[in-house]
């Protein structure tokens, strides 16, 4: 019989993007009727970071895999597993995380996508942790990586206003030490409600030619109000899950909230449902906006680099998105 293994967070990493793009550039620039006042009242946005020419979810990714692989004191030729999540490929074939894998210089070992949207990092924690639990590989890359900004419509100010792109990474490894790395994974979908968030059709190589009108089939549709309920009820339960969690695996309660970045109003109105420590949530979407599946996982990285969490503390990552779909972990670093 299989031994089932510890699964720890061994390193993280992030990639972003050199170009800052400030609230004042859609007013300035796009000639949009929005300000930055509007912008940061509605959104706690006020800038966030756009792909150039030439980086795309695969660079981006291998960027911020090789900031974990470093991290994790680790070399490429030591990964077993690449997960990538992504709704903003290179290409329909072959996946992400195969360009990613030859961008390393891995050996020949198993890649894949996984879609789900702003849920996508937490699915693919999810599968890697399930391949180290059973011993099947040692360590496992897993990816969130997202060109968002190739793929909105930046004629609508409800909505491009909201993006950005970026890249965050962890590595996970195989333990034999108790209570540590990942505790519970939660997910979920209802793909009943997928007409709230949709992308047609793209992949995301280069910005799309042709002008807005001709493009707007294939941009992302976002349905603001159902989507604000759908979040704001969908976190609070998630917290309230994470809480009965945390107590029958015997933790002393959870550090530090890490969720998915993509509005400050969602974030606020659930935890003030929740009555979860305000103080204990991790946000930076004022700097980089919503990055869907890269979002959790730089929000991470971000954390541990600057002190706001440390070794021994539980976090709590949730995530919800297109899909519908909605997810969490319990995470002992």
């Amino acid at each position: 019989m299989t031994q089932l293994l510890g699964v720890a967070l061994r390193g993280t990493g992030s990639c972003l993007p050199a170009r800052v793009v400030p609230n004042e550039e859609f007013t300035d620039v796009l000639n949009l009727d929005t300000s930055d006042e509007w912008i940061r009242t509605r959104t706690g946005i006020r800038e966030r970071r756009f792909a150039g020419l030439g980086e795309t979810s695969a660079s981006l990714g291998a960027n911020a895999a090789r900031n974990a692989i470093e991290s994790a004191g680790l070399n490429p030729e030591d990964i077993d597993l690449i997960v990538c999540a992504t709704v903003t490929p290179d290409l329909m074939c072959p996946a992400t995380a195969n360009l990613i894998q030859t961008a390393l210089g891995c050996r020949p070992i198993p890649a894949f996508d996984i879609a789900a949207a702003c849920s996508g990092f937490l699915y693919a924690l999810s599968v890697g942790s399930q391949f180290i639990r059973t011993g099947a590989v040692r360590h496992a890359l897993v990816i969130g990586a997202e060109v968002l900004t190739r793929i909105i419509d930046f004629t609508d100010r409800n909505s491009c206003i909201l993006f950005g792109d970026g890249a965050g990474a962890v590595v996970l490894s195989g333990t034999q030490v108790v209570n540590t790395g990942v505790r519970k994974v939660r997910l979920y979908s209802d793909g009943a409600r997928q007409e709230l968030i949709q992308v047609p059709s793209r992949v995301t190589p280069v910005p799309p030619p042709g002008p807005p009108q001709v493009q707007r089939l294939e941009h992302m549709r976002i349905s603001g109000r159902e989507v604000f309920r759908f979040a704001v009820t969908r976190m609070v339960e998630l917290i309230e899950q994470a809480e009965i969690d945390a107590r029958e695996l015997g933790l002393n309660g959870i550090e530090v909230l890490i969720p998915h970045q993509v509005n400050q109003r969602i974030i606020d109105a659930a935890i003030e449902t929740s009555g979860f420590p305000a103080d204990k949530v991790m946000v930076n979407l004022d700097r980089y906006g919503n990055t869907s599946a890269a979002s959790v996982p730089i929000a991470l990285d971000e954390a541990l680099r600057t002190g706001r969490c440390k070794a021994g503390d539980t976090v709590l990552l949730v995530a919800f998105g297109g899909g519908l779909t909605w997810s969490s972990a319990l995470v002992t670093l």
